[in-house]
């Protein structure tokens, strides 16, 4: 690791305990990200965060930068540069956390406070030697960009690094599916974590006697405190107007019971015709999200459950195990038992 991007990680005790808007992560990610055009690529000027920023004005700036020209590595060089301390109040409740696996826990649980969370999604899972965080790409063509499969995997591993700095991280893997860069920048920040390119899933693995490690910050007295605060932040987020999210966590909670539009429209209180007009102002439709939600699902019972295909398509709501077996295959132009036995 680059000792001029090591940053302490800041106790629970010793910052105020107050509630950030979520603009103020969104502002360090505009930092960050200056400051790795700022390293890497100094020609290309550094995009201003607006007032009142959100996560999506970052995403839509770093799209713009990315799509106009060749930046080979900024994914990487950006996400190795996010500290722990740089998710707000997230990363607080994270630092507080008693262990490995609840940070990462806590972490998952709030991820819509700090990244894009209609295009990232991960699945963690243990084996008898190692604790995995897979980044999974979403299906039907939407195929992560190198930018954010980079930048999601390395801000994980600096993740790690923050909460175990006494870990020797060459017992660490990051695995991307595609090439290197030539140079082998900025791959160089990753210190001693082995690096593996051109594999068939983006994600870190670390040894799993790691996930039960106690953290030098953990403080259990602060962290339901906190963990309070993350609810609140959340809360504010989804009671907003975003009704693609507010149908998405019903029918995460609800998979297999409110599946029809009618249905949804009556547990959120509203009519059917605003909640299709709700969604289309969105430019998506209560089919197209009640799909993406069963795929999202059907992976991790896949991955993480042993439930045969038939109960698995059971409990997403399909009368028809053939019909859940036609649409994943659709979706991720793969069979679902194909899916177990790669992934798995």
């Amino acid at each position: 690791m680059d000792p001029s991007a090591s940053t302490s990680l800041a106790t629970p005790h010793s910052t105020p305990l107050l509630v950030p808007l979520p603009n103020v992560v969104t502002r360090r990610y505009f930092l960050r990200l200056s400051e790795a055009l700022a390293d890497r690529f100094p020609d290309v000027a550094a995009p201003k965060a607006p007032d009142a920023s959100t996560l999506d004005d970052f995403f839509l700036a770093v799209r713009s930068i990315t799509t106009n020209q060749d930046l080979p590595g900024l994914g990487f060089e950006f996400g190795s540069r996010i500290a722990i301390s740089d998710y707000g109040v997230v990363g607080l409740a994270i630092a507080s956390a008693r262990n490995l696996a609840e940070a990462i826990e806590i972490q998952l649980k709030y991820l819509d406070i700090i990244t894009n969370t209609a295009k990232v999604h991960y699945v963690v899972s243990r084996t008898e030697q190692h604790l995995i965080l897979k980044l999974r790409e979403l299906g039907q063509g939407r195929r992560l960009d190198r930018f954010t499969i980079e930048s999601e995997l390395s801000a994980q591993m600096r993740f790690v690094m923050d909460l175990l700095p006494a870990a020797n991280m060459a017992q660490c893997e990051l695995s991307f599916p595609f090439e290197p860069l030539p140079n082998g920048q900025p791959y160089q920040r990753a210190g001693s974590c082995e690096i593996r390119f051109e594999q068939p899933t983006a994600q870190l693995r670390m040894p799993v006697e790691w996930a039960e490690r106690a953290l030098d910050s953990a403080d259990e007295t602060l962290a339901p405190m906190l963990e309070d605060r993350c609810q609140l932040i959340l809360s504010q987020l989804t009671s907003a107007d975003d009704w693609v999210q507010k149908v998405r966590n019903l029918l995460l909670t609800k998979a297999s019971e409110a599946n029809s539009l009618v249905e949804s429209a009556e547990a959120l209180g509203v009519s059917v015709a605003k909640l299709r007009w709700q969604l289309g102002k969105s430019k998506t439709s209560y089919k197209q999200i009640l799909l993406d939600v069963r795929m999202t699902l059907a992976c991790q019972y896949l991955e993480e459950t042993p439930l045969t295909l038939q109960q698995v398509s059971y409990q997403l709501g399909y009368h028809y195990p053939s019909n859940f077996q036609l649409a994943f295959k659709k979706y991720f132009n793969c069979a679902p038992g194909e899916w177990r036995r790669t992934r798995c």
